[in-house]
């Protein structure tokens, strides 16, 4: 059992706050000595006591404020860092937005452009459609007419050749 209760005092003992605590309580102790060394009239050794409780306990005034001090810097360098980070991140994130934006007017524009160019095309087949329409109905004329001059010519064929018979 003993054993248990050294290992958690050891361990308690090597972190900080347990380093703090333990000068504390040895700057009490130093104290309570000195208390009871005047309480048995030893004044020398108590004021030799009270000078080390005295200086031990502004070292560890001195010292408690020193760690405050280094504990305040550390935040605000911590503090620092994170703004410096949340900047870094908001600047990232303002550049992927101009981006995106410049990727949706690119993709507007070359969607304008396929379908201007697919009306450019659509129209041009219109065009030729119209185009080959148009002279499909002049080759039939042409051949209607070319038919129509050819029954003509023969009718007058026919018509003279039974002319000719008759006479």
């Amino acid at each position: 059992m003993w054993a248990a209760f050294v290992r958690q005092f050891a361990a308690y003992a090597i972190t900080r706050r347990g380093k703090k605590l333990f000068a504390l309580i040895g700057v009490l102790a130093l104290c309570f000595g000195a208390a009871l060394l005047i309480d048995m009239r030893f004044y020398v050794s108590a004021n030799f006591v009270g000078l080390l409780a005295g200086f031990s306990a502004v070292a560890y005034v001195v010292q408690h404020g020193k760690i405050k001090r280094a504990e305040h810097q550390r935040l605000l360098r911590k503090a620092e860092v994170a703004r410096q980070r949340a900047l870094i991140a908001q600047a990232r994130l303002d550049r992927i937005d101009t981006a995106k934006s410049a990727m949706r007017g690119a993709v507007a524009d070359a969607a304008h452009l396929v379908a201007h160019n697919v009306s450019v095309v659509a129209n041009e087949a219109l065009l030729v459609a119209k185009e080959t329409v148009e002279s499909v109905e002049r080759a039939v004329r042409t051949a209607a007419g070319a038919v129509e001059t050819i029954r003509h010519a023969n009718v007058v064929q026919t018509v003279r050749s039974w002319w000719s018979l008759k006479a």
